[in-house]
């Protein structure tokens, strides 16, 4: 009864305080690199100017490095100076990214010397999507990159998945089974990571990569982020018989660790089958949208 009241509440509040609000968590930093921390995907939009045509052999700027011969070779400058920029930001904006409570990429990279060693092959495979058009004067370049995947950054990462089990609490008369779990941080000032940990109110990992299977983290990512609860309900990644627990506290100096009460997690950890779908990362986290 009291999580029917706590789900009520939720949608109610949700249609009053949310209603205008997108579900998806996404987020622009310093180098106007898009994070969409809902979709696992990394956007970026250049424009870069043509350089100046000039077919005059007299003219005092003909040959220099700012001109070009003909339409087609100014075209092939200004997208060459587009996806150097692309790149340039992009990976300062990969660096950035906040791994888990610990690091950013950046700094494992530092850290480490495996981690450095798999994370350089992901920029080696050059695996974003690049769209071009030319409007006018000027070269627009998109860059899509997904995180997930084959050819995503979580499948260059080395992370040690699915060394630990799930922790043990008594067992419970009735228990039932979740088709995955869907984390309210809203109310906190709690930010997002590739790799959050869930704890209990007593310290005890109850989600985390430890606990994960790693093909299913690389393929799905190991949790999402979203704003909108009705939304996350309905999302196909935690099927049809979600469970919802509001978190309780945002621990950590970046605040990427989240705390759920311990009755909350032994009723979660009761099920085998709610247990396996963990595994397969049936996480959704909802955090506050941040507006940029």
């Amino acid at each position: 009864m009291k999580r029917l009241l706590i789900l009520a509440l939720v949608y109610i509040l949700s249609s009053q305080t949310f209603a205008n609000d997108k579900s998806q968590l996404i987020m622009k930093d310093f180098f106007d690199t898009v994070v969409n921390w809902s979709t696992l995907q990394i956007s970026l939009n250049v424009s870069q100017k043509l350089p100046r045509v000039i077919i005059d052999s007299e003219d005092s700027e003909y040959g220099k490095e700012n001109t070009a011969y003909n339409i087609s070779e100014a075209r092939n400058k200004s997208l060459l100076k587009a996806k150097e920029k692309i790149k340039i930001h992009f990976v300062r904006s990969i660096e950035s990214l906040r791994l888990n409570e610990e690091f950013t990429i950046l700094e494992k990279v530092n850290k480490e010397e495996k981690f450095r060693e798999r994370f350089n092959e992901f920029f080696l495979n050059e695996s974003s999507e690049i769209k071009v058009k030319y409007i006018q004067d000027e070269v627009h370049v998109e860059s899509l990159t997904k995180l997930t995947g084959a050819k995503g950054l979580l499948n260059y990462l080395d992370v040690e998945y699915d060394k630990e089990n799930f922790p043990e609490f008594p067992e419970i008369a009735v228990s039932e089974e979740y088709s995955g779990l869907i984390i309210d941080a809203r109310h906190l000032e709690a930010n997002p990571s590739l790799f959050p940990k869930v704890l209990t109110d007593k310290g005890l990992e109850m989600y985390s990569v430890h606990l994960a299977n790693k093909n299913f983290a690389i393929d799905n990512g190991f949790v999402i982020y979203m704003s909108d609860p009705i939304k996350a309900m309905k999302h196909p990644r935690i099927g049809a018989n979600p469970y919802l627990v509001v978190a309780t506290n945002a621990t950590g100096k970046f605040k990427t660790q989240l705390s759920i009460p311990t009755k909350e997690a032994a009723k979660i950890l009761a099920s085998k089958e709610t247990r396996k779908n963990l595994k397969k990362c049936k996480v959704i986290i909802l955090l506050r949208r941040q507006l940029s």
